[in-house]
């Protein structure tokens, strides 16, 4: 990639820049789509690209700066409706599964595995060859136990405040 425009693009539109730059399939069609809407011109490449900008008057790359902004705007919303998306998963999982024996089943297994590996580690002498992976499979079961306990009393003072009456 020459440059020069990128530079000027750079300057004047940072975040289609980065996703020009950053490759992949969507989030450099997205920018090349937003460049070429700005200007009127349809942009099917980064060669075409390169050439508009090169030959871009000032008025013209005003509009990819708002273009630049709207783009922003555009990837903080599909963030959004990504995390909202995630969060209407895991949401009602509670009230769910309410009546699933599951979710408590998994709870005191792990309780158990926590309790035996605990006790394993004070009284079993780990190789040294074998210590990291005991320690990072030891911790992971710590954080997983931690979630299945937090399913059940929650993981944030907010969160259980929400529901209180001022």
């Amino acid at each position: 990639m020459s440059t020069d425009w990128l530079a000027k693009l750079k300057q004047y539109a940072p975040d289609i820049a980065a996703a020009i730059v950053t490759g992949g399939a969507t989030l450099p069609a997205l920018a090349l789509k937003a460049v070429g809407d700005a200007l009127g011109t349809p942009v099917a490449n980064v060669e075409q690209l390169g050439a508009v900008v090169a030959n871009a008057t000032p008025d013209m790359m005003l509009q990819v700066t708002q273009a630049n902004n709207a783009f922003k705007i555009r990837m903080r919303e599909l963030d959004n409706e990504l995390a909202a998306t995630e969060l209407g998963d895991t949401q009602n999982a509670r009230k769910e599964h309410k009546h699933s024996a599951m979710p408590a089943v998994i709870c005191c297994a792990l309780t158990l595995m926590v309790a035996g590996g605990t006790y394993l580690l004070f009284t079993v002498e780990v190789p040294e060859a074998n210590e990291k992976i005991t320690f990072l499979l030891f911790g992971t079961l710590l954080a997983k136990w931690g979630d299945s306990i937090a399913y059940w009393v929650g993981t944030t003072r907010s969160s259980a405040n929400k529901d209180r009456r001022p």
